[in-house]
């Protein structure tokens, strides 16, 4: 249980990798600024469907794709972002009756 729970970085940590996949890049402040407030924004309306249970690696992988797509030239939005969740989402470590474990022993251990 404790390596789920070490495993699955928080919002502010996922916003972090994503920061860090975009500091190589040679894109403008803006750009980086608007990829930035996106992919944040992004994830907190899908935080409870999927994202929240990715763990770290799945997480970085995420981020990774979604910078790829800043470096492309591509502005984030919904349709991009959702089809990178969609297609990561099926191969994700916690979902099913692991999932299910993740909730109970999330709600044992949160005050």
């Amino acid at each position: 249980d404790m390596q789920l729970f070490v495993g699955t970085p928080n919002l502010s940590a996922r916003c972090i990798l994503f920061q860090a996949r975009l500091t190589p890049l040679s894109i403008s402040d803006e750009t980086r600024a608007k990829a930035e407030a996106f992919f944040k924004s992004y994830l907190e309306t899908v935080w409870s469907e999927d994202i929240m249970f990715f763990n770290y690696l799945e997480s970085v992988q995420y981020a990774s794709a979604c910078a790829d797509l800043v470096a492309a030239g591509n502005e984030l939005n919904e349709e991009n972002m959702s089809a990178i969740l969609t297609s990561q989402a099926k191969v994700m470590t916690v979902r099913g009756q692991v999932r299910e474990e993740y909730i109970a022993s999330m709600e044992l251990s949160r005050l």
